[in-house]
């Protein structure tokens, strides 16, 4: 009877240490962190959480895609259940605002100050993740746009950093003259507008703030005058054929094109994958504004990281942000990624690391979030396919289509 007792008390002790060893199992508990930034950014994820984790903070699961309709999908389908991942990347603007609009995200506002600003975080970045009046978001990644020059090309035609519209225009005859692509773009349905939020900035910010809140019209006749400047860059030869991502950044590698506007994160791949040394090879400036005295403008993208309200994880997942953006766990995605998101990390990279310091100069730069983000995404939606139908046919009568059509968009959006 002994024996028997004995051994029943050993099967249950087994039983007992088996199901708190389950308990603890990272791979089942761990919060899940979505991203449709996935690729070799899980990898790099995983690394970050695996030193939030060492440093006592609660870790995470990267479940990374790169198909973003498939994201998109998957994540919608999941949010109004329990089941739905406690961590997102996600987009700001009006995609957020939707979110927000039917209660699906958490709101961060106390936690911006008692963690990510104290972190290094910038406070302004607030604003791109900001919905009436409350911060629905941490940021993923903050990427600063500007134009990329290959640097064996500028010196080779004796070409200098332009600094008024006019010397740009200038670079871009000289290299056009010497049968060198100016300008690299690449083919991305949406891409489309990167050069039209360039020009519209370059030639007055205001304009640019006033369609993006709809109290201007994409009708107005100064916006006429932006898209004859652009019509005159196109039909000049200024850009090249759109390529796929890939090649556009292969052919900047090349020599076969001289600019591309770009993230400075891109000077991470230009490193790792075309042995390009930045600052050596190749470096940044920023468009030169069309009237003196005016502030220069830097786009940026801050790609937000939303908690999702429903899921059973939304508590961890609120303690997995509050170590994000610890010194060495941010480090880590500076070396690996070039993704610069507090001003406590360092970068040895003199074109995204210098770039990203020297956006903060308010007294040079104006700095506004780029339109894809800063627009509806109705009329962002129109906006895109119309452009690109004006980039292949920039004729008089396609400039008014275009700006009718999307004009129509914004009227339906902004009512």
């Amino acid at each position: 009877m002994k024996k028997i007792i004995s051994i029943s008390c050993i099967v249950a002790v087994l039983m007992l240490l088996a199901s708190c060893g389950g308990g603890g199992d990272s791979s089942s508990s761990a919060v899940e962190f979505y991203t449709d930034k996935g690729g070799e950014n899980v990898g790099i994820m995983n690394s970050m959480s695996d030193q939030i984790k060492k440093d006592g903070g609660v870790g995470y699961k990267t479940v990374g895609y790169t198909e973003v309709t498939a994201y998109e999908t998957a994540i919608q389908q999941s949010l109004d259940s329990d089941k739905a991942p406690g961590l997102f990347t996600w987009w700001s603007g009006d995609k957020l605002k939707k979110l927000v609009d039917n209660d699906l995200v958490v709101d961060l506002t106390k936690e911006w100050k008692d963690y990510y600003e104290k972190e290094g975080v910038n406070p302004g970045l607030a604003d791109a993740f900001t919905i009436d009046g409350k911060v629905y978001a941490a940021p993923y990644s903050v990427l600063y746009n500007g134009i990329l020059y290959n640097k064996h090309l500028f010196d080779k035609y004796n070409l200098e950093v332009p600094k008024t519209w006019d010397e740009f225009i200038k670079v871009c005859d000289t290299l056009k003259a010497n049968k060198v692509e100016p300008i690299g773009l690449k083919n991305d349905p949406w891409a489309s507008f990167l050069w039209f939020q360039t020009l519209i900035a370059s030639y007055d910010p205001d304009l640019y703030v006033g369609l993006t809140k709809g109290d201007m019209k994409y009708t107005d006749p100064e916006m006429k005058k932006v898209m004859k400047i652009w019509q005159k860059m196109i039909k000049k030869g200024y850009f090249g054929d759109p390529v796929d991502p890939a090649s556009q950044v292969k052919m900047f590698s090349s020599d076969e094109s001289a600019m591309i506007y770009e993230p400075t994160v891109t000077s991470t791949t230009l490193k790792k994958d075309y042995n390009m040394e930045p600052g050596k090879d190749f470096d940044v400036f920023v468009a030169p504004s069309m009237t003196a005295d005016q502030k220069q403008v830097i786009f940026y993208e801050a790609a937000p990281i939303v908690v999702s309200k429903n899921s059973k994880q939304s508590a961890e997942a609120k303690k997995v942000l509050q170590s994000f953006y610890k010194k060495d766990v941010q480090q880590i995605f500076v070396d690996e990624a070039g993704v610069i998101n507090t001003d406590q990390t360092k970068s040895d990279d003199p074109v995204n690391g210098g770039f990203v310091k020297e956006a903060a100069d308010a007294s040079k730069y104006t700095v506004m979030i780029r339109y894809y983000e800063a627009t509806p995404i109705d009329v962002v939606n129109v906006a895109t396919d119309e452009l690109w139908k004006f980039f292949y046919n920039p004729t008089d009568a396609m400039i008014d289509d275009t700006l009718n059509t999307i004009q129509k968009a914004a009227d339906s959006a902004f009512k």
